[in-house]
């Protein structure tokens, strides 16, 4: 799975949301196409992944 940061996402960028978009839909695609018994870790391992790159990017978590 490819590990996307949003730490530098701009939202206003048509580019740059399309970019993250395709990524997710990829990563999305890849861990669908896995073996029943696999997708679990697999969306586990991305979820944490989008938690951590939420907690990172958080302006509000910045500031404390």
């Amino acid at each position: 799975m490819e590990v996307v940061s949003t730490g530098d996402f701009d939202p206003d960028d048509p580019v740059e949301a399309s970019d993250l978009a395709a990524a997710a839909a990829d990563a999305l695609s890849s861990i669908e196409a896995s073996p029943l018994e696999e997708r679990a870790a697999g969306f586990d391992a991305m979820a944490e992944q989008l938690r951590r790159e939420l907690e990172r990017s958080d302006p509000a978590r910045a500031a404390s």
